[in-house]
């Protein structure tokens, strides 16, 4: 079974992006951010044309799969898709294909919706870092486990989020507990993407002696941290196995990932065992 995940954001006045997520028998195969060509004039304009960009992808991705199913979080968008299924199974050479709603919470819905809202270097002057993939580096994990390493990342909060905002809750925890969990980052979208935004204002708050005082009277060590970019951050991660980060380059750390499971459940899971 071949499964896409298309998300697009629309931006009034600055150009509109498309991001997909296509897995095959469950497994991520590929991940893409697309400018929408043209001058897309509302929001269904753009699932709109994510959707025609997924069946795109289904050409090129697709093994004379039997089952294809294209998921995107516009009912209107599916809806309009589904009543060209006849039409797009012919295309596909008789693969049954399915269009179906998803909200954008469920997790490679909200990775689709993530690169749709990844811009390009040029918005931000800000340096990018390294990323490392935990999975393969045991040495990370042994470090998190063994040396109550502080572990940066963002969550989204949907209860203060809205259609105009995104806001984000820094978590700072270690392999036993939260340390800070206290502070959140409102960001109107648009622009240069929130997430990218949102990066900025916390290296600012990071760069504070008074709030780096507090952190670190709740145990948070700063120097040899981990930012850890999850579905949420997935927009800050660049091509070249680049990303920004959200502390300061004056605080030794690093970025790291997980190219599959991007939770934190899934990094603390994978320590446990070198504990």
């Amino acid at each position: 079974m071949l499964e896409v995940y298309c998300d697009s954001s629309y931006n009034e006045g600055e150009n509109s992006y498309i991001g997909c997520v296509v897995l095959r028998s469950g497994r991520q195969v590929h991940q893409s951010t697309t400018k929408i060509p043209g001058d897309p004039q509302n929001n269904l304009d753009c699932e709109l044309a994510a959707l025609n960009f997924a069946i795109l992808l289904v050409r090129i991705f697709s093994k004379g799969d039997k089952e294809i199913i294209i998921y995107n979080d516009s009912t209107e968008a599916v809806k309009a898709f589904q009543g060209r299924v006849k039409e797009i199974e012919k295309e596909l050479s008789g693969s049954r294909v399915n269009f179906e709603y998803i909200p954008r919470e469920k997790m490679n819905q909200a990775a689709a919706d993530s690169l749709s809202k990844k811009f390009p270097v040029f918005f931000s002057s800000t340096s990018t870092c390294d990323v490392e993939s935990f999975s393969r580096r045991e040495d990370i994990l042994s470090d998190i486990a063994h040396n109550e390493s502080s572990v940066f990342y963002l969550e989204k909060v949907p209860e203060m989020s809205s259609n105009k905002k995104t806001c984000y809750r820094l978590i700072v925890r270690t392999m036993k507990k939260t340390l800070s969990d206290d502070r959140t980052y409102p960001v109107k979208k648009g622009g240069p993407g929130t997430q990218v935004k949102a990066a900025e204002e916390i290296r600012k708050d990071l760069s504070n002696p008074e709030i780096i005082s507090s952190l670190k009277s709740k145990g948070v060590r700063l120097e040899n941290s981990y930012f850890l970019l999850t579905d949420e951050t997935w927009g800050l991660r660049g091509t070249d196995s680049q990303a920004y980060s959200i502390l300061p380059s004056s605080i030794p750390h690093k970025v790291i990932c997980d190219e599959v499971d991007r939770s934190p459940q899934n990094l603390f899971r994978r320590a446990e065992r070198f504990k």
